[in-house]
Parts: C-alpha cells; sequence; structure tokens
C-alpha cells in the first residue's frame, strides 16, 4: 500500500474486468441473474471458496445493509444502498492480493478521495466479510468470517493503518462507496 504524508492513501482503487463497467456491482442485478454472472466469473478465473458458494451474495446483501446501517448512524449520507467495492490505495502483493483472487487480469480505475464526498464512503480492514482480531498488544489473536465488520469513515484511516501496520503488507483495506453519482466523472478516465 502506498501512503501518503499522513500515512493514508490519497486514492481509492476500482479493480474490475476490462470492458465491463467498472461502477456495476453484482447486487446492483436480481439475485438469479447475479448468480448466473459470478457463476462463469468462478468458472472462468478458477476462483472457489467462499465466494463461488451458492450464499455468497444473500452474504453479501446482508454485510451491505449492515454497512449501510453503521454509516447512518455514524452521520454518513449515502445516496445508494448497493456500494462500490474499492480498495484504500492499492491491494498489496501476496496471499490476499485481490488481483491475485478475485479481480484475476484485472483493470484498475484510481480515484483521488479529493474528488469524493467522503460522506458517502466507507472502510472496513481487512475485507468486509473478514475480520483480524489482535490482542492488547496489537497480536493476531483471531480472523474469519464475519457479517459484522467493523467500519470506519476515512478519518478513522490514520488510526487503523497504525493499529494494522503489521498486517497491511498482505491485507488491503476496503472501500465501499455509497455514492454512484460521484463516480459518473470517472467513466471516461478509465
Amino acid at each position: 500500500m502506498t501512503r501518503m504524508e499522513n500515512g493514508v492513501p490519497q486514492y481509492l482503487t476500482r479493480y474490475y474486468k476490462e470492458g465491463e463497467n467498472p461502477f456495476l456491482s453484482l447486487n446492483d442485478l436480481p439475485l438469479a441473474e447475479a448468480n448466473r454472472v459470478k457463476r462463469r466469473h468462478c468458472e472462468a478465473d478458477g476462483i472457489g471458496g467462499f465466494y463461488a458458494a451458492d450464499d455468497y451474495l444473500l452474504n453479501r446483501l446482508e454485510i451491505e445493509a449492515w454497512i449501510h446501517g453503521q454509516l447512518i448512524a455514524k452521520g454518513g449520507r449515502p445516496t445508494c444502498t448497493v456500494p462500490v467495492y474499492m480498495t484504500l490505495g492499492d491491494s498489496p502483493a501476496g496471499q490476499f492480493d485481490i488481483r491475485a483472487d478475485l479481480q484475476k487480469n484485472a483493470a484498475e480505475l484510481r480515484i483521488p478521495v479529493a474528488a469524493l464526498d467522503m460522506a458517502a464512503v466507507t472502510f472496513t480492514f481487512p475485507d468486509s466479510m473478514y475480520q483480524i482480531v489482535l490482542d492488547e498488544e496489537g497480536k493476531l489473536i483471531a480472523g474469519g468470517r464475519t457479517n459484522r465488520p467493523t467500519v470506519y469513515l476515512y478519518d478513522d484511516m490514520e488510526t487503523v493503518l497504525q493499529k494494522y501496520d503489521a498486517y497491511l503488507h498482505e491485507h488491503y483495506i476496503e472501500a465501499q462507496v455509497w455514492n454512484r453519482d460521484m463516480l459518473k466523472n470517472f467513466m471516461d478516465k478509465k
């Protein structure tokens, strides 16, 4: 992850399949169609695990509702109920590189934080479907799937980066953008 002066990257990165709408989410589609698209994606790229599971999109919907509610509770201003997923900065190389698994051979689009209304953006670390639990000394004591991730705002990122510094070389910080209108200006720049 490339860090800036205060330690926090100043851009979000969207990884997507070349030729596809970079801001379309599977959960924008009806569930049956979304599952067909996901299955084709898994077969074409050899993706297995929880992403390939039949209940993945249902779990994703539950998590999205949770994060959306947390954003509103924190004073945020979402304009949609299905986010566009990005990473804060780049996805780090290594075991959990999003480009090595879910986004193989992905195109990427960088969007400056300054161009976004951060009241419509949330963050989770590492991924919204996974959690890392640290003890009081910052050592890893647990990790695994979750449907109730800790939700952060951009102003929290410097603290999050400090807390999880030892794990940032292999995990990305996921960003969820809850306002599609502010992304439209970047469609022509891809």
